[in-house]
């Protein structure tokens, strides 16, 4: 009857450790529905833009991954007419957290946070979150520094003293992009031009490439843009016109042509914003203003091709160094606040403010 009595308490034993699993089952369930965080990315353009978008969507991913409680939803072209819609469908499905990845969705925002106190809302820009919502902050990457160093290389390497500058919508964040290179290629050279025409949109590649070649044409030997289409990047590889790129690493596509560029990297301040929701401290954080430069990772230097010499190089990164140090002012006597109100074109500038 040994088995008998073995058998018993071995159903017994497990009798007992099938309760104790499934107790501890409900609490792990319950944990991961208690610290699960849903998180949504809505896009203006295209993931396909291998720029602002494109980093974006990379940031996100980068993101989600890091934090393994969160759980990501993307959607693109998500700015135009029904963008409240897509906010409020995203709000009631429990997301708690919801970037808005481009200052067109500032005026959503205004509309819809106020209904949804319990979500936050975060936009890509430069302006006051206090001026959109109570539950609204903001994130941005300063690229003016990058655009100091890639004034540097241009500077160095134009041959016939006059460069390219495709420049977006003109207000003062785009304008003080163009007076940072302006003064990165005045460092470096200062017989050499900088010559900018203003497409008036972030995104028109027939118009981009349009005043691209028009600028080529000019004389231009090198060109740079703050727009997020390829097409200024097809336009320098048509052409055999050195390329400085804007938002992404774009080496790949243009390889004859390319130096270097401006990479936006967002997963440090998406990855520092979420976990301030999770951990609860996002009220504590000064105005709800997330601002990330070189010092923070949030904006880099593309990798050097093999066409930029090894002086220009050395050059470079000993001015990245000195600018990480706070060694090096680019805007010396500026502050956070000035160079938003900033509207003026550098004396090496040939071109107009609208």
């Amino acid at each position: 009857m040994r088995w008998v009595r073995s058998g018993v308490i071995v159903l017994l034993a497990m009798c007992l450790l099938g309760f104790t699993g499934a107790s501890n089952l409900d609490e792990i369930n319950e944990s991961k529905r208690t610290t699960e965080l849903k998180v949504a990315l809505l896009y203006a353009g295209s993931i396909g833009d291998h720029g602002y978008t494109y980093e974006g969507h990379m940031g996100a991913t980068k993101m989600a991954k890091k934090l393994p409680y969160v759980n990501l939803s993307e959607r693109e072209n998500a700015a135009g007419p029904n963008t409240s819609q897509i906010m409020r469908e995203y709000a009631d499905d429990g997301y708690k957290v919801i970037f808005c990845h481009g200052e067109e969705f500032a005026d959503a925002i205004r509309e819809v946070a106020p209904d949804y106190s319990d979500t936050i809302f975060v936009l890509e820009d430069n302006q006051d979150p206090e001026k959109l919502a109570i539950n609204a902050g903001s994130y941005f990457v300063e690229s003016y520094e990058v655009q100091y160093l890639m004034g540097l290389v241009a500077g160095k390497m134009t041959k016939a003293n006059k460069i390219a500058f495709i420049n977006s919508i003109p207000q003062a964040e785009t304008a003080i992009y163009a007076d940072a290179f302006a003064r990165g290629v005045a460092s470096a050279n200062p017989e050499a031009k900088v010559y900018v025409s203003w497409i008036g949109s972030w995104y028109d590649p027939p118009k981009e490439k349009q005043a691209s070649l028009s600028l080529i044409n000019e004389g231009c030997d090198i060109i740079t843009h703050t727009t997020d289409s390829d097409a200024v990047g097809e336009a320098a590889e048509e052409t055999g016109t050195y390329y400085l790129s804007y938002g992404s690493n774009t080496a790949r596509f243009f390889p004859h042509v390319f130096l270097t560029g401006f990479i936006y990297n967002w997963e440090p301040v998406m990855t520092d914003i979420v976990e301030s929701v999770h951990n609860g401290t996002w009220a504590s954080h000064l105005k709800h203003e997330w601002w990330y430069g070189l010092a923070e990772d949030g904006a880099e230097l593309a990798p050097f091709s093999y066409l930029v010499p090894r002086d220009v190089r050395v050059l470079v990164e000993a001015k990245q160094k000195a600018i990480m140090q706070k060694e090096l002012a680019i805007f010396p006597g500026m502050s956070d606040e000035d160079r938003q109100k900033a509207y003026y074109l550098e004396p090496n500038v040939v071109g107009d403010l609208p």
